[in-house]
C-alpha cells in the first residue's frame, strides 16, 4: 500500500512540475517579494518532501500479516 501511495504522490507531482501547469504560473507578478513562478516551485517541492515524509515514516500496525508496506 505505501508503494502505491509513493507511486500516485510521485505521478502528481510530476504533472504539477511539467509544462501545462508551470505555463499557468509563469507570470511577471511578484508575491510577497518572490516571483510568482519560483514561489510555485518551492512550495509545490516542500509539500512533495512533507507528503513523501508522511507516507514512508507513518505509523502502521506491525502485527496485520497482510500488510503488504516493506
Amino acid at each position: 500500500m505505501k508503494s502505491t501511495r509513493l507511486l500516485l504522490l510521485s505521478v502528481l507531482f510530476i504533472l504539477l512540475l511539467n509544462e501545462p501547469i508551470i505555463t499557468l504560473v509563469d507570470r511577471n507578478e511578484l508575491l510577497l517579494g518572490i516571483p510568482v513562478l519560483y514561489l510555485y516551485v518551492m512550495v509545490v517541492w516542500m509539500l512533495l518532501i512533507g507528503l513523501l515524509a508522511y507516507v514512508i515514516h507513518r505509523a502502521t500496525p506491525t502485527d496485520d500479516p497482510l500488510s503488504d508496506d516493506d
